[in-house]
Formats: C-alpha cells, sequence, structure tokens
C-alpha cells in the first residue's frame, strides 16, 4: 500500500508538472471558431483557409504581432505548440511565437529564421530584453518545411524545443501580457498548420445569477467604422457620452487620439445621432469623458488642459462645471504624489465625488496597471494615491473602474482573473470604508464577456441598463454595446432625487452648490451643483439613511430640507426643491432639520449640524441679530396653552445652544407661537407645522 500511495503521488506529481496537460486551447485551422483576425490591408494580411492560417507581413520596417485572446494562467504549468512554416520572403528574417503579449511594448517572443537561427527575447514598457541572443540551431527546417516550436513551462523555469529538441532554458519570466499568438518578421508570409496550448482550466468565478439578455448594438447613431470607448451614461439614463477615434485601429494600433461625443435618448427609446462635444470639452489633444456627475453639470475628464483651453497632456485629469453660457475651461484636478509609469489610465469618482479609483502603474504595482484609491481634501484636492490590495488586484492589469450609484458595487476589467476573453468585466462590493477591502471579483458570464476585449462597463442609477465596450462583433476597430440587466445583475438601488434650487422671494431658479450630509453623524456624504439656467439639480442618494440637503450661493441663506430614506429597498425616484433665502432684514428661514424628542424642548444630535451652520452664520455676519420662532401642530382637541408653551421651551432650548457656542444672548431674541401660524390646517399631515425658523430682526 505505502508503495501505492508513493506511486500515485509520483504520477500525480508528473501530470501536475507539465508531463500529461490536458488541452486547453486547440486549432487545426479548418475554420475560424476561435477568432482569430482575419484582415487584408496596405500594410498586412492574416486569413484562415483550407486548414492553415496565412500571415503576410507587407511592409520592410515594421515587425507585426498576430493575437489570440485566451486566458493562460501564469501561476500554472502549461505547454504551447504550433507547426509553421515560412513560404515567402527573406530568410534572415523572424518568425514564431509570442505568449503572455500585450503589445509590441509588452510581451515575449520565441523566433527563429529559415537560415538556422533563433532567439528569445521580451520588451516590458517599450524596453528591449534579450534573454537568448540570434543562436544557430541546425535543427531549423528551410523555408517551405514546417517546424514545430514549444514552449513549456514546470514550475518557474521555463524550456524551449524546436522540432522536439530542447534549445534554452530560463527562470521567472513574469507575465507581461494575456495574449498568445504568432510574430512575423518584415516582407514575409508563413502559414501556421496548428495551434495548441495545453494547461489545466482554471475555473471562472461568475456570478450566481447570470443576466439573461443579449447585448445589443445601438447601430450607427453610436458606433461607427473607427473605435469607440469608454461610454459613460448620465444617473438618469438619458445621456450618453463616449470617445471616438478617427483612426482605423486595425491599421495603426498605437493610435490614442480620441474626441468626445454625446447623444441623448429619443421618446421611443433609440439614441439620437451623437454630436462632436464643443470646445473646450475636445482640444487638439486625447479627450475623454471619465464621470458625469449626477445633476449633469460637472464632467471629469482625461487629460490635463491650459488655462486657454490647450492640450498639455494626459498626466492627470480635469474638471469643468456647466455655466449659462456652457462649459469653462478645464481645470486640473490635484492629487498628491500623483504619477503613472505606463502609458495608460483610466479613473473613476464616486458618485458623491469624494473618493477617486484609478488604474495606474505605480513603483508598487503588482501587474500592468493596479487600482489605487485617492479621498476628497476639504480644499478639493486629492490625497495620495493607495494601492487598493490584492482582493481585486492581480499579477496582470486591471482597469476601467466604474462605481455604481450605489457607492459600493465596482465593476473592473480584469487580464489577470481566469475569464473568456483578454479582458473581462468582473462585479466586486466594497466591504468597508477603507476601500481597501472587496468581496472576491466574479465574472459577469458571456453574455457580457467574449474572447475578445470587454471593457468599460457604466450603469445608470436605475440599474436597468449596461453599457460597455466590445471588439467582438463591432461595426468598427471596437463598439459601445447595451445590455439590459436582470434583477440579480443590477447594483443595489437608490433614489435618483430631482428639483429646483429657487428664491424663496422672487421664486426664480438660482446657480447654487449642493451638499448633502447623514443627518445621524452629520458626516457630509456629497456634493452637486445646480444647472445655472434652470436651477435643476439632480442626486443619486444609496437607501438605507436621513439625509440633510441644502444649497448655497452667495448673498443667501439656506433653507435646509431633510428626506427619510431608510425605508426604502427600491429604486425611485423623488423630487423635491431647495430654497435660498435672500440675506436681507425681514427674510424668514425655516430649520427644518432641527428636530426634538416627540412632546419635549430636548433637541436630537439630528438638530446639531443645522445649528452649527447657524452658529457660523452669526460669526460670519458678527452683527446680525435673527429672532427664533416656535410652532407647533393646531386645531383639533389639542391644549393650546400647553403647545404655547412647549414652542417656547424650544426656541429657548435653541437660543441655549447657539449662546454656549460662541453667540452673545443678545443678538438672538424668542418667541413661541403654539399652532396659532399654522403652514397646514384641518386634518392634513400636522408635522409640518412642528418647526423652528428665524427671522432676521438686523443685518
Amino acid at each position: 500500500m505505502r508503495y501505492f500511495i508513493l506511486l500515485c503521488s509520483f504520477l500525480i506529481h508528473l501530470y501536475i508538472n507539465g508531463q500529461n496537460l490536458p488541452v486547453l486551447f486547440q486549432d487545426n485551422f479548418n475554420s475560424n471558431t476561435q477568432g482569430w483576425s482575419e484582415y487584408d490591408n496596405d500594410l498586412s494580411s492574416c486569413n484562415i483557409s483550407g486548414g492553415y492560417y496565412y500571415l503576410k507581413n507587407k511592409t520592410s520596417e515594421y515587425i507585426y504581432r498576430y493575437y489570440n485572446n485566451m486566458y493562460l494562467d501564469p501561476q500554472k504549468d502549461f505547454e504551447i505548440v504550433s507547426k509553421l512554416k515560412q513560404i515567402s520572403g527573406m530568410e534572415n528574417y523572424e518568425y514564431g511565437l509570442i505568449w503572455h503579449t500585450e503589445s509590441w511594448r509588452n510581451g515575449y517572443s520565441f523566433g527563429i529564421s529559415s537560415n538556422g537561427y533563433y532567439r528569445i527575447y521580451s520588451y516590458e514598457n517599450e524596453t528591449f530584453n534579450e534573454i537568448q541572443a540570434w543562436t544557430p540551431h541546425s535543427g531549423i527546417n528551410p523555408k517551405g518545411k514546417n517546424n514545430e516550436l514549444k514552449i513549456k513551462k514546470i514550475g518557474s523555469e521555463y524550456s524551449f524545443f524546436i522540432n522536439g529538441k530542447e534549445v534554452h532554458k530560463a527562470s521567472n519570466l513574469k507575465p507581461l501580457g494575456f495574449s498568445q499568438g504568432f510574430i512575423l518578421g518584415s516582407e514575409m508570409m508563413i502559414v501556421v498548420d496548428d495551434y495548441s496550448i495545453y494547461q489545466q482550466a482554471t475555473k471562472i468565478n461568475e456570478v450566481s445569477q447570470l443576466t439573461v439578455f443579449k447585448k445589443e448594438n445601438p447601430g450607427t447613431n453610436i458606433n461607427t467604422k473607427y473605435s469607440e470607448i469608454a461610454p459613460i451614461i448620465s444617473a438618469d439614463g438619458n445621456t450618453l457620452y463616449f470617445g471616438r477615434s478617427y483612426l482605423e485601429l486595425s491599421a495603426y494600433p498605437d493610435s490614442t487620439n480620441y474626441d468626445i461625443y454625446v447623444a441623448n435618448k429619443l421618446p421611443n427609446g433609440k439614441w439620437s445621432k451623437a454630436e462632436k462635444m464643443p470646445w473646450p470639452i475636445n482640444n487638439e489633444g486625447d479627450n475623454l469623458v471619465i464621470s458625469v456627475s449626477p445633476d449633469g453639470n460637472t464632467l471629469l475628464l482625461e487629460g490635463v488642459y491650459s488655462k486657454t483651453g490647450k492640450y498639455l497632456g494626459d498626466d492627470g485629469i480635469s474638471i469643468t462645471h456647466r455655466t449659462k453660457t456652457g462649459w469653462e475651461i478645464p481645470s486640473q484636478v490635484i492629487i498628491d504624489d500623483y504619477y503613472n509609469l505606463d502609458i495608460y489610465e483610466t479613473f473613476c469618482p464616486s458618485p458623491n465625488g469624494n473618493v477617486l479609483v484609478m488604474s495606474v502603474e505605480r513603483t508598487e504595482t503588482l501587474g500592468d496597471k493596479d487600482l489605487y484609491v485617492s479621498f476628497r481634501k476639504e480644499n478639493g484636492t486629492f490625497t495620495k494615491p493607495e494601492h487598493m490590495g490584492s482582493d481585486i488586484n492581480t499579477f496582470m492589469g486591471e482597469g476601467t473602474p466604474f462605481i455604481a450609484p450605489d457607492g459600493k458595487t465596482m465593476y473592473i476589467y480584469s487580464e489577470g482573473l481566469p475569464g473568456y476573453g483578454s479582458a473581462d468585466i468582473y462585479v466586486t462590493r466594497r466591504l468597508d470604508e477603507s476601500w481597501k477591502k472587496w468581496s472576491k471579483p466574479q465574472n459577469l458570464g458571456k453574455m457580457v464577456n467574449t474572447n475578445d476585449w470587454d471593457t468599460y462597463y457604466t450603469v445608470s442609477a436605475k440599474g436597468d441598463f449596461a453599457y460597455l465596450v466590445s471588439t467582438a462583433n463591432a461595426i468598427g476597430a471596437g463598439d459601445i454595446f447595451s445590455i439590459q440587466l436582470s434583477e440579480e445583475a443590477k447594483p443595489d438601488p437608490v433614489v435618483l432625487l430631482t428639483g429646483k434650487v429657487i428664491d424663496a422671494k422672487t421664486k426664480l431658479p438660482v446657480g447654487a452648490n449642493i451638499e448633502y450630509e447623514n443627518l445621524s453623524s452629520g458626516k457630509k456624504l456629497g456634493f452637486a451643483r445646480s444647472n445655472p439656467v434652470n436651477g435643476e439639480f439632480t442626486l443619486v442618494l444609496p437607501y438605507g439613511y436621513k439625509y440633510g440637503i441644502r444649497a448655497s450661493s452667495e448673498n443667501y441663506i439656506s433653507i435646509n430640507e431633510n428626506i427619510d430614506l431608510e425605508s426604502i429597498s427600491e429604486y425611485k425616484e423623488l423630487k423635491k426643491n431647495l430654497l435660498l433665502s435672500p440675506m436681507e432684514v425681514g427674510a424668514a428661514v425655516l430649520l427644518n432639520n432641527v428636530f426634538f424628542v416627540q412632546g419635549k424642548s430636548i433637541l436630537t444630535k439630528e438638530s446639531y449640524p443645522e445649528l452649527d451652520r447657524l452658529v457660523e452664520l452669526l460669526k460670519k455676519n458678527p452683527v446680525m441679530e435673527i429672532q427664533l420662532e416656535g410652532h407647533t401642530e393646531s386645531g383639533g382637541n389639542r391644549n393650546e396653552v400647553l403647545l404655547k408653551q412647549l414652542s417656547e421651551e424650544r426656541v429657548a432650548e435653541v437660543k441655549k445652544y447657539l449662546v454656549e457656542h460662541g453667540i452673545q444672548e443678545g443678538r438672538i431674541s424668542g418667541k413661541g407661537f403654539g399652532g396659532s401660524k399654522p403652514i397646514v390646517t384641518g386634518e392634513k399631515d400636522q408635522t409640518i407645522n412642528r418647526r423652528v425658523e428665524f427671522v432676521i430682526t438686523k443685518k
């Protein structure tokens, strides 16, 4: 029995270490069922015909790489085997295999020449690294005959074979990309006879309840023969921002110049023809929208703009606000100690604007690019990026983060997690307030992900539709697709609160800043801006809390509102206007967020933020004097004497709080009116009559 167990252990060891690995990927090229590229342009061509994959490089100066996006786990043993032969061109040029490759900037190559040489090398962030220089090998067959190339990984050691003979060993080759395929030197043509990868398959961690709907291409009003990327949907789901490049990426794979386009949803549910946004949103550089605030009045943009609107570079992000005449020139968002070692980066703010998640490469990055988090400071700048940990970052790249309106569900692409293609979209959920603890990312499944490049996932506040980018079945180099979400695939529900900021005296709209806070803790949760033309605003509020909301503008006093969402657990759309009272003698201001224990004059802690703001107002205006006025319910069988007494006691309690916080007693008078000045009468809800307000008596 002992020897039987040892034998089994030995056989298992052989199996695990690449001696008998199962087929992970295999193609004899009888048809293109595996998604290999097929095209013909002035620079190169590739096509599958008669059981062969024909690759032709028409240029005299470029090396071409032909990829297939398949998940090969670099932490497991594997073998890559292929038969190739050169059929035309110079015999001293290179052809062969590439693996763990992203582009010419990052990846590995194992090449041979028909005149009897081989070499192995890599590019990492465009830096050439020679693993094995050009070396003669007598076992290489000449032009017109097949050569079998094999790459074999066992543990940390890589072995390279030509026609069955090992020619080189290398160790600890870290993965540099997600694609495998072929390399082809200038002015030559090769054919690939077959191609196989052997590895134990890695289980894909999918969401338990996949969406049952299929992706839809919204058509030529959105997508073109060129590249469309980075869709951003507005909170109400009616406006779509995205980037479009007018360079054909199949012919020019390194082009990155994009302009921002915008489309609006029509009454029939279709999209209007996308229009290019004007200057200064678009300039001569690379322009993309990173996010649109829920109110639609603030945009975060990729890149840095000069004070005159010119393009300064893509090393950072900028912010712009809507004005009465259009969009202001974007200004740079300052992030402490920001740098990025990669040529690409993506960003996403939280819905409340207080947190910024970014995909960049820094010194401690685990893979190609990792996810980092920065936090908004009081002055509007952001803290030094902090690595978000190995819960969501892998040995490969992660990017295009999108934080759902609930503020805790995040969608990312990953190249390092088991998936269906080069980059798949995953969902993860934040587990605490550190932004470094996340649930295990889950693949969104085959209805969303393909064997190609799937990224840039964005969801409206309602959560009914998602928008993403895919190269599979695209009209052009990459298209925007929409997909309807099943209930299980949606993020947690939120409330979409809309309204207007209005002058309480003139009833005219006001452009204002808006803040909202947790009434229980007093913590500021987010901010927005009202439209400077019509005063409209939109807020996205996660359910489960009581919120205090207020608008502020110069020469006005905020009239604070509150909204109780503790019992709401499904998506809702609510309306509430915010009033601003002119700062003038006689102006009456409701203290809507001052609360008392029922039937008593004891202030609750939810009142403190409101009273603290009144203290601040009086300190900023040292000659201002006010009269506090208390009111209660009215009518019915209520004892008006006791109600008047209660209103006076509540006024006294508010005055006491103000004095204790540094306001001179002589600047505050007070009066209780009981139920003699109701806002509503009769059998209507009387709670609105319970209130404290103040009137400016001196300014």
